[in-house]
């Protein structure tokens, strides 16, 4: 009995530091997320030293980022849900 208590203990303690973590993580890839948006045309346009380097190149390596961004964004604002709303419970 004593081991669940104890990790009942922990885990109300850790609760607060997860909120915060997880809130920092989301802002941050969020931050990430708006200056690749606002960078795109220089890491997303037509490479001169690549032949037939063309739009829709260019376009599937936008859609290949966005994707994964919107994964891992998805991911992360599931997980900040659960933390917030453990604590409810």
């Amino acid at each position: 009995m004593q081991t669940i208590r104890l990790i009942g203990e922990i885990q109300a303690a850790a609760i607060p530091a997860l909120r915060v973590a997880f809130s920092i993580a989301v802002l941050v890839l969020a931050g990430a997320g708006l200056f690749a948006y606002h960078k795109r045309p220089q890491f997303f346009d037509r490479d001169p030293n690549v032949d037939n380097d063309v739009l829709v190149v260019w376009h599937n390596r936008e859609e290949e980022i966005i994707l994964v961004w919107t994964g891992m964004t998805l991911v992360l604002l599931f997980i900040l849900y659960q933390v917030w709303s453990a604590g409810a419970k």
